[in-house]
């Protein structure tokens, strides 16, 4: 039975690294383009927005024509869902096992300015015994991001493992083999212009709190900058609901799934405000369902909870 079970974790395992090779082979080439093309011709509006109503810009389109393209001919695969899709791609593999999740370009209209942005992504594998279907974040098997600006660097999630790497020489070499979030951190990240929109105001008493406590505000508005930055350094990020966005801003799919699931593996906390663990948050009906975040290490975590 041991030896089954193993069996079966290796097969798992080796697909995972499958699929985790196409990523990287995708995040290459878009790393690629950006560095190679006129950024301001990037940000070039196609007039068009997709469903969660943001503008397209000409390197969404590019850095999502990637992605599909190299996800859909893996044999693995048998669904993807993208932010700038409206629906769930099929692939022509219908014993496919896995279902991969992605925001291509994560803060692209930054791409004009040279600012960090970056490509999320989440690999689910569907639940057999219940005629493939998924229950919520806990069918995660591997999660991620990548990171373009001065480096590129893929933080990759999976074994229970959250590691780094660096594009060096167009091969992602590993920088740092087990991230830990620091118990504490030294930041908040949130955006203060809302705060007078905040329909929870437990945020507001706790930038009060972290500003009495000499916390250092930072925000890009860019999840991808701004969750990395609390992952590495510890701290607190959240995008709360405000009455412009009464059910928040962050696509719980794509977005908030992976960053819960990399969060809980490297020791830090994930929250909607309600619920504790965002992967507890059923699966969406609507793939791009959004939600309410906090991204946080234990001690700031804690502080919020007990904040009234």
């Amino acid at each position: 039975m041991e030896r089954g079970n193993h069996n079966i974790n290796n097969i798992e395992n080796n697909d995972i690294t499958q699929i985790l090779n196409i990523i990287k082979s995708a995040c290459r080439t878009i790393s690629y383009v950006i560095k190679m093309s006129n950024n301001i011709s990037l940000s070039k509006s196609k007039n068009k927005t997709n469903v969660s109503g943001d503008v397209i810009n000409k390197i969404d389109d590019i850095a999502n024509e990637i992605l599909i393209y190299e996800l859909k001919h893996c044999p693995l695969i048998k669904n993807i869902a993208s932010e700038e899709e409206k629906y769930i791609i099929s692939t022509n593999y219908n014993n496919g096992k896995y279902l991969v999740c992605f925001d291509p370009l994560d803060g692209s209209s930054n791409i004009d300015i040279n600012i960090t942005t970056g490509t999320i992504f989440t690999i689910f594998k569907y639940d057999n015994d219940r005629d493939d279907k998924i229950n919520d974040g806990n069918n995660i098997v591997a999660s991620g991001y990548s990171l373009y600006s001065g480096s590129t660097q893929l933080i990759i999630c999976d074994n229970n493992k959250v590691s780094q790497y660096q594009l060096i020489d167009y091969t992602f070499q590993l920088i740092n083999d087990n991230i830990k979030i620091p118990i504490k951190g030294n930041f908040y990240s949130i955006n203060d212009s809302l705060s007078e929109k905040w329909t929870d105001k437990r945020y507001t008493t706790l930038i009060n709190e972290f500003k009495e406590d000499c916390y250092s505000t930072r925000w890009v508005g860019s999840l991808v900058a701004d969750a990395h930055r609390t992952l590495i350094k510890g701290g607190f990020f959240a995008y709360p609901e405000n009455t412009s966005n009464k059910e928040g801003k962050i696509r719980l799919l794509y977005e908030a799934y992976p960053f819960a699931h990399i969060f809980k593996i490297a020791g830090g906390k994930s929250s909607n405000g309600l619920i504790d663990n965002v992967l507890n948050i059923p699966f969406p009906k609507n793939i791009h369902q959004k939600t309410t975040i906090i991204l946080s290490s234990p001690e700031e975590y804690n502080k919020f909870i007990n904040t009234n």
